[in-house]
C-alpha cells in the first residue's frame, strides 16, 4: 500500500509501527476514555493531574486519556502481551504551557521479566526512531543511582527535591548549598561520554552503594558501542525524568531543529507496583509526534492535469490513477 497521500509526520507514525512490529511488538488499542478515578487513585504517576472529564450516559464520571502508559498496566493481562506497541492521542497540559493539548504519540512498553537483553532492545529501538526522524542526540540517566545516594546519605524528603531541581538545572551555585553536596556536585560535572563517565562514578569509594546499577549501566554503554553510533549517545542526569514515574533507567532524546524533547522513556517498576503488579518490571517510551509537526517540509510530487473539458479531463485523470501516478487538475483562470 502506498502511503505518498499521508502527511510526513503519518508516515513517521506508520514507519514506527512497521519498526516495533518486526521486532515482535504487538498493537494495543485502547478507549479514549478512562474512570476518572483510576487516574485520582495513581495522580502522584501523573505530569498533570489535571484531566478533562466527562460525564457517561449511566452517571458514571470518565476522563479523556492523558496518559497511555497507566492504561496499558492496567488492561495489559487480559491482552495477555509482554511487548506492546501504540499509535495514540492523549489529552492533558504539557509542561510550561497553560491550556490542554491533543498529543500525537507512538511508543511501546515491555511488562515482564526484564533481562539486559530487553532493555538493549527497547533503547535500541528508541535510537532507530530518533533516526527515522532526523539528527538526534539520545541522552541516558539513572534515577535508581540517585535514589541510593539519597538513601545511603540520609537525605531528607525536602533536600531531596531540591536536589533533583539543581541536577536538573545543573546548578552547582545552589547544590553547593545542600547536604552532602560534593557527592551531587560531581554528577553535574560528569563527562558527556557514556563510558567514561559510568567508569568515573565506579572509581570513586564514594559511589560504592551504587556499584551493583554503574555495573549494569557499564553493560549497556558496552553494548551500545557495538550496535549504535555511540557518538550520539550521552549520559547526563539533568535529564532525569518522572521521579515518581521512573525509577531507574531513564532516556531522552532530540531531534535537531526541534525545541523540545521528541521521545521520552524509561523503567517504570514503581508504577506496576502502584497498581498491583509486585513482581513485573517495565521499560518503554513514548515518541511525541505532535513536536515534529511543524519541521516536516511537505514535497508536492504530483503530475498536472490541464484542464480542457469534463469528460477528456476525467479520462485523463482515470489514465493516471490507473497508472499509480500521483496527480492534481489545474484550471486556467478564464475557464468556466
Amino acid at each position: 500500500m502506498k502511503t505518498d497521500f499521508l502527511d510526513e509526520v503519518s508516515r513517521i507514525g506508520l514507519k514506527l509501527e512497521e519498526l516495533y512490529y518486526r521486532f515482535g511488538y504487538s498493537k494495543f488499542k485502547m478507549n479514549r476514555f478512562e474512570p476518572y478515578s483510576f487516574y485520582m487513585s495513581n495522580e502522584s504517576f501523573l505530569e498533570d493531574s489535571r484531566v478533562i472529564t466527562m460525564q457517561s450516559a449511566t452517571g458514571k464520571l470518565l476522563a479523556l486519556k492523558p496518559d497511555v502508559t497507566m492504561s496499558i498496566v492496567k488492561n495489559h493481562k487480559a491482552y495477555d502481551k509482554s511487548k506492546i506497541y501504540y499509535n495514540e492521542p492523549v489529552f492533558k497540559v504539557p509542561p510550561g504551557e497553560s491550556d490542554f493539548r491533543e498529543i500525537r504519540q507512538v511508543g511501546l512498553e515491555y511488562i515482564g521479566e526484564l533481562s539486559l537483553y530487553q532493555t538493549l532492545e527497547v533503547l535500541n529501538l528508541a535510537i532507530k526512531s530518533l533516526a527515522m526522524i532526523g539528527e538526534f542526540r539520545f541522552v541516558i540517566s539513572d534515577m535508581s543511582i540517585v535514589n541510593l545516594l539519597f538513601d545511603e546519605y540520609n537525605i531528607n524528603a525536602e533536600d531531596k527535591n531540591a536536589i533533583i531541581r539543581c541536577l536538573r538545572q545543573k546548578n552547582l551555585h545552589d547544590l553547593e548549598k545542600l547536604p552532602q553536596s560534593r557527592i551531587f556536585t560531581k554528577l553535574v560535572q560528569l563527562p558527556a561520554d557514556f563510558k567514561e563517565a559510568i567508569t568515573v562514578l565506579l572509581e570513586d569509594e564514594t559511589y560504592a552503594c551504587c556499584k551493583s546499577e554503574l555495573d549494569k549501566l557499564m553493560d549497556i554503554a558496552e553494548a551500545l558501542v557495538e550496535i549504535c553510533d555511540i557518538n550520539k549517545v550521552m549520559f547526563d542526569f539533568a535529564h532525569l525524568v518522572g521521579t515518581q514515574y521512573y525509577n531507574g533507567l531513564t532516556f531522552t532524546g532530540y531531534v535537531r531543529g526541534v525545541a523540545n524533547k521528541v521521545l521520552s522513556g524509561g523503567r517504570y517498576d514503581n508504577l506496576l507496583r502502584n497498581m498491583g503488579e509486585k513482581t513485573q518490571k517495565a521499560i518503554g517510551f513514548a515518541v511525541y509526534l505532535s513536536e515534529i509537526e511543524n519541521t516536516q517540509r511537505e514535497v508536492c510530487d504530483k503530475q498536472i492535469i490541464q484542464y480542457t473539458n469534463v469528460v477528456e479531463t476525467l479520462k485523463k485523470a482515470n489514465e493516471l490513477y490507473e497508472s499509480g501516478i500521483n496527480f492534481c487538475v489545474r484550471k486556467e483562470e478564464n475557464d468556466d
